[in-house]
């Protein structure tokens, strides 16, 4: 049985929908049963479906579709799908994602859930390496069009106010670039005396190392 949690905020019409899997398998086969699920339901309209994996620390998207009935052009990859994805796997999703244990998203609660309002936060911290998800764009007149999909998995589903989440990413591309503004700045930075004393130890360092090279290949003669 599927676990579910239902944010505050969150009404029943336009939703971004976040459902973790512990089996990869029935992540690609939630995505085809949601596939043939937008061509017969009427409470449901689904625009994008992407299924997402975290491998060596960066979150990438594996598959997804588009069924156009949301989106001006063609392509899964575009909208607000695109924009999750570009921030998740992005140096802020990774930045958010750093030193976190592999037990914190099972420690979580239905209480903690609910208080969990950042898409961007919950999926950067929650996922690890080998994990999957999937997230999905979509107008509901009721829950249980989805649910009724995700309920023979092993899954976790958390719904959010889509019209929230597209807040928090252009929000995140201001932190991004504010980010990416504030490392160039401190790289220009001139070198101080503690930095010019390390450059000194470290030039010594190298120098050292190649002696010993040089005496090494020099007693193997």
């Amino acid at each position: 049985m599927p676990a579910k949690y239902r944010l505050k905020g969150v009404n029943e019409m336009e939703n971004v929908i976040l459902s973790y899997f512990n089996i990869e398998s029935e992540a690609y086969q939630a995505m085809s049963e949601l596939k043939k699920l937008s061509t017969f339901d009427k409470k449901i309209v689904l625009s994008q479906v992407a299924l997402m994996k975290k491998v060596d620390g960066e979150i990438l998207l594996k598959d997804g579709f588009d069924t156009g009935k949301r989106t001006a052009d063609d392509t899964w990859k575009g909208g607000l799908i695109g924009g999750l994805i570009g921030i998740l796997g992005g140096p802020l999703g990774i930045l958010l994602g750093l030193g976190v244990g592999t037990v914190i998203g099972a420690s979580l609660d239905a209480d903690d859930m609910e208080e969990e309002t950042s898409l961007i936060t919950s999926v950067s911290s929650r996922m690890q390496d080998g994990d999957v998800a999937l997230l999905s764009v979509v107008q509901e007149e009721t829950e249980s069009s989805y649910d009724r999909v995700m309920k023979p998995f092993d899954v976790v589903t958390i719904r959010y106010n889509a019209g929230m989440i597209q807040e928090e990413v252009n929000h995140a591309r201001e932190v991004e670039k504010d980010l990416q503004k504030k490392a160039k700045a401190k790289m220009r930075e001139k070198r101080s005396e503690e930095r010019h004393r390390k450059v000194a130890e470290y030039k010594a360092k190298i120098k050292s190392e190649f002696q010993e090279l040089k005496e090494k290949r020099g007693s193997e003669k």
